[in-house]
């Protein structure tokens, strides 16, 4: 055994080789990383995917439960589940809905740029343009909507290690208009400072399960 790998547990080498059973050689010292990685391109997919039909949710639910059980099992921070992600998603569409009060529905919304970057999902929003233009208390409003997704939006983010991981949000404005697919694009603000090397979404799992 080289020096490197003297003080690595015999689970983490166990998972390593498992990987190598594969093809896929991966460092004892990265694995923590690497499976918080499989967790949050298998959680953006679910997301994506979660509405269509035909999706093999199956799959990825099985995924998302075998990572996380195998990073509770080496004693690595854990990582959402798949109904944790839907949890979270709920979350988000339920957020981004507070400042309005018309009937809404889901619009498909892609991200564009940033540590969200290819990330598909539903955000509800209004309708019909809100306020109303009728309404005698539409001044009252600080922004117009129109009938779509909100004109921005915020997200949480993480960055660095799984051991001391930085913690933040960004946000996302919206085109003025769909793509011809019906897609929403949302673009980073380039008005705030620029998200940290290596931030990606912070899909979290709930309080109480030992989110970091």
């Amino acid at each position: 055994m080289t020096a490197t790998l003297a003080g690595t547990s015999p689970a983490i080498l166990a998972a390593v080789s498992a990987y190598a059973r594969g093809g896929e050689q991966v460092d004892p010292h990265a694995l923590d990383l690497h499976l918080a990685t499989v967790a949050e391109k298998a959680a953006c997919s679910l997301i994506r995917d979660r509405f269509r039909t035909g999706f093999q949710h199956a799959a990825y639910h099985e995924l998302l439960s075998a990572v996380a059980a195998l990073r509770s099992v080496l004693g690595f921070s854990p990582s959402p589940t798949a109904r944790e992600v839907m949890e979270w998603q709920d979350q988000q569409r339920a957020a981004h809905t507070t400042a309005f009060r018309s009937v809404k529905r889901p619009y498909a919304v892609r991200f564009v740029d940033g540590p969200y970057r290819g990330v598909e999902m539903a955000i509800d929003g209004p309708t019909v343009p809100y306020p109303d233009p009728v309404d005698p208390l539409g001044y009252l409003a600080s922004g117009r909507w129109i009938a779509g997704p909100p004109p921005f939006v915020v997200f949480p983010i993480v960055w660095g290690d799984t051991e001391h991981p930085g913690h933040g949000s960004v946000r996302y404005w919206r085109q003025d208009e769909p793509d011809r697919d019906g897609m929403w694009l949302f673009h980073l603000r380039t008005d705030d400072p620029a998200p940290p090397e290596g931030a990606r979404p912070h899909i979290t799992v709930p309080a109480g399960k030992g989110d970091r």
